[in-house]
C-alpha cells in the first residue's frame, strides 16, 4: 500500500487511486462513515456504495469519537488491565509507523495501517475469551485524546514509559497517576498472585490428606 503524504489530495489525479484504496481499506476495518469521508474526502454517497460492496450493510451510525478518556486509561469494570494494553500496542504501532519515512504522512493513512499492524500483532491473543481488542473507531478516538491528531500541547492522554517493563502506556493527564500504573505489571503480579494462591491452595490440600 503506497504511503499517501500529508501534502497529497485525492482530486490530485496522481493520487485519486490511492485514496480510493485508503476509503476501501478503511471500510473494510468498519470505520465510520464520517471518518471515512474526513480522510479521504470522497462523498457521503460514495461511502455508503462502498458499505454495501465490501461490508454488505450501511455505514455504522453514532459519532467519530468513541469513549472517554477515562474509558482508556482508568482501569475498572469497563475497562479491564488487558484493554489498556490493548491500547499501548496501538499506540506504539501508529507512532512505528509514522517512523518509517521523513515526510509527513496523511493522518488516515497512518490510522489505517497502524490498525492493521495492530490487528496482525494480537492476532493469536484475541482467541482469548477475555481478551477485547479495539476497533478502528476506538483506536481513532484514542489518537485523538493522545493529540496525535491535534496539538499535542493540549491533549487530555499522553504515553508514560513503564521503567520495569519498558512499554510505553497511556495516561490521562487530569488523572491521579496512582489509578494508572503500568498495565502489564499489574497483569503479571495477578498472574503471579494467582500462582501463589493455587500452590497454597495444592499444599494444604496435600497436608490434608496427611502427605
Amino acid at each position: 500500500m503506497t504511503p499517501i503524504t500529508a501534502e497529497a489530495r485525492s482530486e490530485d489525479p496522481r493520487w485519486s487511486v490511492h485514496f480510493l484504496k485508503l476509503a476501501e481499506g478503511l471500510v473494510v476495518c468498519g470505520a465510520k462513515a464520517k471518518l471515512v469521508e474526513r480522510f479521504t474526502e470522497l462523498p457521503h454517497s460514495r461511502v455508503k456504495l462502498l458499505y454495501r460492496a465490501f461490508r454488505g450493510t450501511a455505514p455504522p451510525a453514532g459519532p467519530v469519537t468513541q469513549g472517554s478518556v477515562r474509558h482508556f486509561a482508568i482501569p475498572g469494570k469497563h475497562t479491564p488491565e488487558s484493554l489498556r494494553v490493548q491500547c499501548a500496542i496501538f499506540l506504539a504501532c501508529y507512532d512505528r509507523v509514522g517512523r518509517i519515512t521523513t515526510t509527513p504522512l496523511q493522518r488516515g493513512w497512518q490510522l489505517l495501517v497502524a490498525f492493521r499492524a495492530y490487528l496482525d500483532l494480537t492476532e493469536r491473543a484475541s482467541k482469548t475469551a477475555s481478551m477485547r481488542r479495539l476497533d478502528i473507531n476506538q483506536a481513532y478516538a484514542l489518537l485523538t485524546y493522545c493529540g496525535f491528531l491535534t496539538l499535542r500541547a493540549e491533549a487530555e492522554m499522553q504515553r508514560e514509559l513503564c521503567p520495569d517493563c519498558g512499554i510505553a502506556y497511556a495516561v490521562a493527564v487530569n488523572e491521579p497517576r496512582a489509578k494508572q500504573g503500568c498495565p502489564v505489571c499489574a497483569i503479571n503480579a495477578n498472574a503471579l498472585r494467582l500462582a501463589e494462591q493455587a500452590s497454597s491452595a495444592a499444599r494444604d490440600s496435600l497436608a490434608s490428606r496427611g502427605g
